[in-house]
């Protein structure tokens, strides 16, 4: 497998059953490709999405439907792991607590226990087909048939309604129910109209199909399973390439593009898009806490300054027109005012450097004060009053990307806290290592407390094209002597987890008008334990 697949953010829907008239070896196969197929989209980070309810077995007891072999495989291969939802279990209540077997329930409460598995329950007295489909598709972003009869045929139209692709395999296993053709009549449909069920890559996809076949295989198992996994992989590529990103993301240093990268799940070995002059570019996608999720785009400035901050951020919103932006980075913090470590997000920005030469050779400051945008105003406060559930998410992030504050060290005080506050930045084109010409930037404006050097251009240039835009920073120094690169990747990682945490839970504005969409195979980043 690829080690540049990824499928974090993906949940897949198995849909089919096996006809109770189907020979043993061909049940047996079937079973054991699921099993290759369940650990391959595991180790690349995916999720399934299961229904559950009685286990249906033939007269050898072979298994004659899917989700309990893929719940114990998952099991299995996630006995390490914890608190990454691998399984969405769809149940009813009455099946959970009378008619599971003891071994199925005690199954499925240790995966939950663990925080792998999520239980979503049905209300027995509503408990129908259709509506269990519908759950099943409301979680799910692909799906793959394997027999079956006409319940695949309802997933795969009720997806193929939002546009997710359904990939449907030849083995000939019948129908559970022995009421239609499933799997098997979804190939036909796709080799007559592929955009219906693969919308980005289907003329591609149905070129593969003899390949992929499982009723005459020239391939084993694992690479069958490998080829899947592929398409689906390119399907979601195709599709995020001809989406404008919600998110741009932006960084100044290659530090803060590492920590980013690092947060969002971007892998070293991705090679990024480039805009027409040469501007480089990640793509990926957030998953946020309402299951709504955002494209996004990472890019760097490649070197400090605000003209270069404004001419690469007005070229990239000019090309690839994203609902709102974000910049993340570094900063120095004022000593008396700040802790190393520490993460800001931008109140207003202040660009300190405007001045008038006036009569008698006297300099007279003329600032100019960008305030946040009202929309980001709101979701900030938002996010900021849930000082406990901030607190744990933030600890645990930090602890997934081994972001450790040192209790001492000789420089100057370091944060206690993981909690990000809002404080006013100064933005100018000189690097601060005097004091006290860092203290006298309050005498032009009397809230800073941070400064840095690409918030003016920033600013300038979302502003120009109407965009919403968010500095957030981590303190990596104090402006003073003292100043060095020894925090820099910590108050980068910093800012990068805060950026992360700040789009899943707090960012909220940006859904206005947003229908639910599937992400890209890449991200929940490591934010996503919670």
């Amino acid at each position: 497998m690829s080690n540049q697949i990824s499928l974090s953010n993906s949940c897949f829907l198995v849909a089919g059953s096996i006809s109770n008239s189907t020979n043993d070896e061909k049940i047996d196969l079937s079973h054991r490709f699921i099993k290759t197929l369940v650990a391959d989209i595991i180790n690349t980070g995916g999720s399934f999405i299961s229904y559950l309810s009685a286990e249906l077995v033939n007269k050898n007891q072979k298994p004659l439907l899917f989700d309990w072999t893929i719940a114990r495989e998952i099991d299995q291969l996630t006995l390490e792991k914890r608190d990454k939802i691998y399984l969405k279990i769809v149940a009813s209540n009455n099946f959970m607590e009378k008619k599971a077997s003891p071994e199925q329930r005690q199954l499925l409460r240790k995966m939950i226990a663990r925080g792998i598995a999520e239980y979503i329950c049905i209300d027995d007295e509503t408990k129908t087909g259709s509506n269990v489909a519908e759950e099943q598709v409301k979680h799910a972003t692909a799906m793959i048939a394997l027999g079956g009869g006409k319940g695949v045929l309802d997933r795969a139209n009720k997806m193929a309604k939002k546009s997710l692709p359904i990939l449907p395999l030849d083995l000939q296993i019948g129908a559970n129910s022995e009421d239609g053709s499933g799997a098997l009549g979804l190939i036909e449909k796709i080799r007559k109209d592929p955009l219906i069920y693969m919308p980005n890559t289907g003329h591609t996809v149905v070129k593969k199909f003899e390949a992929l076949s499982l009723e005459e295989p020239v391939l084993d198992l694992s690479e069958i399973s490998k080829r899947i996994i592929e398409i689906f992989y390119e399907e979601e590529q195709a599709r995020l390439s001809s989406l404008p990103p919600d998110i741009l993301i932006l960084t100044a240093l290659p530090v803060e593009l590492s920590a980013a990268k690092q947060a969002l799940n971007i892998s070293e070995d991705i090679q990024p898009s480039s805009t027409s002059i040469g501007i480089h570019f990640w793509k990926t996608a957030i998953v946020q806490k309402n299951e709504k999720y955002l494209n996004c785009v990472l890019s760097c400035f490649a070197g400090p300054g605000n003209v270069s901050a404004s001419s690469i951020t007005s070229h990239l919103l000019s090309e690839l027109n994203p609902k709102c932006v974000i910049m993340l980075g570094i900063a120095a913090g004022m000593r008396e005012k700040c802790e190393l470590g520490e993460v800001i997000l931008s109140e207003r920005i202040v660009a300190y450097e405007g001045a008038a030469l006036v009569e008698g050779g006297l300099i007279e400051p003329r600032s100019r004060v960008t305030e946040l945008d009202i929309k980001f105003k709101q979701d900030i406060s938002a996010y900021l009053s849930n000082n406990n559930s901030l607190k744990d998410r933030l600890t645990q992030i930090y602890k997934n990307l081994e972001i450790v504050l040192p209790e001492n060290i000789e420089i100057g005080p370091i944060a206690k806290s993981v909690i990000p506050k809002i404080a006013t930045i100064g933005s100018g084109e000189k690097l601060l290592r005097d004091p006290e010409k860092f203290k006298a930037l309050r005498k032009i404006n009397g809230k800073i407390e941070i400064a840095e050097m690409e918030g003016t251009g920033l600013f300038e240039a979302c502003d120009n094209y109407k965009k919403p835009v968010l500095m957030i920073r981590g303190i990596s120094d104090f402006g003073d002597s003292t100043k060095d690169n020894r925090f820099h990747s910590l108050a980068a990682k910093a800012a990068a987890a805060v950026t992360v945490d700040f789009i899943i839970d707090g960012l909220t504005f940006i859904n206005l008008g947003l229908t639910q969409r599937r992400p890209k195979a890449s991200v929940t980043a490591h934010a996503n334990n919670h």
